[in-house]
């Protein structure tokens, strides 16, 4: 694997996991709305796609405060991700959300952008040191 094949199989893998993890707690079969939800996580795949590279870039020149910035933008984007959902509704008629509810649905979502863009930091910043180590060891 070289360092152009990583974002795009980060991308793949991202899309794949999220599909499963939310097809997984969906009603079966899943309703139409689902479809909202596989273009949010595609569009999630398009920015771990984006931000991969950078995330090596930092990993590999020891940007300062380079986890710090990282969870920054995965909590960022896990607001983005939870905003189209906050203003559609829960859904359900018979459901009235309470603005602690918005507040629950927004930590819960921000916390998990920044979990995911860790992940996806971490594994990539040892992945690409693996790559280089084994470049310079063929030289």
């Amino acid at each position: 694997m070289s360092h152009q094949k990583t974002p795009l199989i980060n991308a793949i893998i991202f899309f794949i996991f999220w599909l499963l993890v939310l097809l997984a707690g969906a009603d079966k079969p899943p309703p139409i709305g689902f479809l909202w939800i596989v273009l949010v996580i595609a569009l999630s795949a398009l920015v771990v796609y984006w931000r991969i590279p950078t995330y090596v870039q930092w990993s590999q020149t020891q940007q300062p405060r380079r986890l710090l910035r990282v969870a920054l933008e995965g909590f960022v984007a896990g607001l983005v991700v939870a905003m189209p959902f906050a203003l559609r509704g829960s859904g359900e008629p018979s459901i009235t959300m309470q603005p602690i509810d918005y507040v629950g649905w927004f930590v819960v979502l921000g916390m998990m952008g920044m979990l995911n863009s860790l992940t996806l930091y971490i594994i990539n910043a040892a992945v690409a040191r693996r790559l280089d180590s084994d470049e310079s060891s063929i030289s």
